[in-house]
């Protein structure tokens, strides 16, 4: 939550610092975003393998580290302007910005492998625990894009003033982490002494099956591949195609720049966060009941994106900022969370013979496919707004791409949930047993 208070603390202003102040155009905003989604899931590849070798808590107090490192950069920028122009500037807030996705990608995947080692050993529905983790999350969100709006206002809209307020909440997030998981230690070496258990005892199994000889690094990728059933590909299939909606909301704060007061953009912000704030748990504990209602849960969620990119595409307006901002706000609730818990669903997290824990290394390869999506969506958007804007339509391409995106997303979950396995309560169960 306090790191997502400090994150939107400097990315409320951002995108109009970087067109306005440095000149930058849609694509290379779009490029900008894309490399810092790819690399944001890259890191979390290698942290959540780090995690099942280390623990999932040592991961995420180091990420939180790094973020508490970063956010000065943003803080820096002013003084990176005057002394060096606005080059430099531009090259020294991408290295921050990108910088500042990585950390979080450091601690993103072993956060979500040990939400859901936490749920699956309460026997709870990992549903709503991803869910309260969005809505603490959005609101910390929240709250960041409020500070940011007061300290811009105080600041008379200084940009790098209000950038260096963000180090506050990143430093109180580092001590609350270190503190919270070193208590947790004792927690935690037990998990390791049982995990330590079933590693031994799963290479003993590989050892008489094989004849004493250690699965390679080829067989260890088919035993942890063997171990996701056709429903996690199906699920990650569907969340893929909604990632290519799921652009950056620089584009958002971009499209509304043109009808609303600069003063004004963080309550568009704000306008997104409290619906996620208010309906995330709810949504999570209606998709917990069944797969049914989950599915249902993600349609409808999928649809009220569609409209969202419908408000955008209109001509500018406060009243269509504010409409699509808010109805961005009611998907993200819905969905987010949601669909993290399917994935989870079906990720194992127990310990596989010759592996031992995998949940950390299959979030892992997760973020990685969906970083890849998210990287080339965000390109994209750039690209289809400048297109836009040079047919003189406005920086809209992106929202109609959004769309198309959505529908894609939903057929396909429609099918899968008719045809495949993410209808049926049977594949979960498995994964549970």
């Amino acid at each position: 939550m306090l790191c997502s208070v400090a994150t939107l603390i400097h990315d409320t202003y951002l995108p109009v610092y970087l067109k306005e102040e440095l000149g930058l155009s849609n694509s290379r905003i779009g490029n900008l975003q894309a490399a810092a989604q790819f690399l944001s899931k890259a890191s979390g590849t290698l942290s959540g393998t780090a995690a099942d070798l280390l623990s999932p808590s040592r991961m995420v107090v180091f990420g939180t580290l790094l973020t508490t490192v970063n956010k000065p950069m943003f803080a820096a920028a002013g003084a990176v302007y005057g002394g060096l122009g606005v080059t430099a500037c531009l090259y020294w807030i991408t290295f921050g910005k990108i910088f500042d996705r990585v950390s979080k990608g450091i601690r993103e995947a072993p956060s979500k492998a040990l939400i859901g080692d936490l749920a699956a050993a309460s026997g709870e529905s990992p549903a709503a625990a991803f869910s309260l983790r969005q809505s603490l999350s959005t609101a910390g969100a929240l709250v960041g894009s409020g500070c940011a709006a007061l300290a811009f206002r105080l600041s008379r809209q200084n940009y790098v003033v209000t950038f260096a307020l963000s180090c506050v909440p990143a430093a109180c997030a580092l001590a609350l982490v270190s503190v919270a998981l070193r208590s947790d230690g004792q927690g935690e070496k037990a998990r390791e002494g049982t995990s330590k258990q079933s590693v031994i005892d799963g290479k003993k199994k590989v050892s008489n099956l094989e004849s004493h000889h250690q699965p390679s690094l080829v067989q260890k990728l088919r035993i942890l591949l063997s171990a996701l059933p056709p429903a996690y590909w199906q699920a990650l299939a569907v969340v893929s195609l909604l990632y290519f909606a799921r652009f950056d909301a620089s584009f958002v704060t971009l499209r509304a720049s043109a009808a609303l007061p600069r003063s004004a953009l963080p309550w568009l912000t704000s306008l997104m966060m409290i619906p996620q704030a208010l309906l995330a748990t709810s949504a999570g504990l209606a998709a917990r009941r069944s797969v049914r209602h989950r599915n249902a849960v993600l349609l409808g969620g999928i649809a009220v994106l569609v409209a969202a990119n419908a408000c955008f595409a209109l001509p500018p307006s406060r009243v269509a900022a504010m409409a699509g901002a808010l109805l961005v706000g009611v998907h993200m609730a819905l969905t987010h969370g949601v669909s993290v818990a399917m994935l989870a669903s079906y990720i194992p997290t127990g310990a596989l013979p010759g592996l031992g824990r995998v949940a950390g290394t299959a979030w892992s390869f997760t973020d990685a496919v969906l970083g890849v999506i998210l990287a080339y969506s965000n390109a994209l958007a750039g690209r289809l707004a400048d297109a836009s804007t040079r047919a003189g339509r406005g920086g809209v391409g992106c929202f109609y791409g959004g769309a198309v995106a959505c529908v894609l997303s939903m057929l396909a979950l429609a099918a899968f949930a008719g045809l495949g396995s993410l209808g049926t309560e049977e594949a979960v169960q498995k994964k549970q047993a």
